[in-house]
């Protein structure tokens, strides 16, 4: 094994403080520069890291408003088809023509439901691989939190009209042939009936459960177009803070 010697010095003189000093500086400052260079490239990456992820999810965001504005014109068709069946007479129920426009109504708005979802392509990388450490410009990183809040939120707002939906279906099911109906109204409209209960407790309880539906989905609607409104300041608000064109 080779083994490095020092240098010797003449015989009988010893080292002086200010050469061990010496040394001990020229350790220091390059254990020092070697850290300062480490946390320098460490910087310059989060910052190209940075850039990339918050780029990534301004895509995500614009590819966001053009599904909301999609899924709030789709609601609010809904809720006017809703609205309709809710005036359909529940005195002509016996006339087969008013039949079958409850059910056609029935089947096309409250059989459907137009659920948003985010693109989080990029959410999911800065959770998982600990991206959120790199956002660092001042309010960008609280922006994103609040419009995460806000895709919680509509969601959670989505699961409860849902079930407002589900509710209503169920009521459907007493009142209509739900398994015969479709395929006679499409077969035979007005002229074979597919109400199988007149009892008017059941229909003033779809009628009921239908308008708790119609409500649901506007508030849902009116979180649709918030999220809208956030979602479309917070493109602008991240492209003038990174300076993305």
């Amino acid at each position: 094994m080779e083994v490095h010697h020092h240098p010797e010095l003449p015989h009988g003189e010893k080292k002086r403080f200010k050469e061990y000093f010496l040394e001990f500086l020229m350790i220091f400052l390059a254990v020092t520069m070697g850290f300062i260079a480490e946390n320098i490239r460490e910087h310059l990456s989060d910052n190209s890291k940075q850039y990339e992820y918050i780029n990534g999810l301004v895509k995500n965001l614009e590819s966001d408003t053009v599904i909301l504005k999609k899924a709030i014109a789709n609601t609010k068709i809904q809720v006017r088809g809703i609205d309709t069946l809710r005036h359909v007479s529940k005195d002509q129920l016996t006339q087969l023509n008013v039949q079958d426009s409850l059910l056609l109504l029935t089947l096309k708005y409250l059989f459907s439901n137009q659920n948003f979802r985010n693109n989080d392509i990029t959410l999911s990388q800065l959770r998982n691989a600990g991206g959120y450490r790199v956002i660092r410009k001042e309010g960008a990183l609280d922006s994103i939190a609040v419009y995460e809040s806000l895709n919680r939120n509509l969601t959670e707002q989505f699961s409860e009209c849902l079930s407002i939906f589900d509710k209503a279906r169920d009521r459907a099911g007493l009142i209509f042939d739900l398994n015969a109906a479709e395929l006679k109204f499409f077969l035979h409209p007005g002229t074979t009936p597919v109400i199988i209960s007149y009892d008017k407790e059941r229909i003033q309880a779809f009628y009921n459960a239908s308008w708790f539906a119609e409500v649901a989905l506007q508030a849902y609607n009116a979180q649709l177009k918030n999220h809208l409104l956030y979602s479309t300041h917070l493109i602008a608000y991240l492209k003038k803070l990174y300076d993305i064109n």
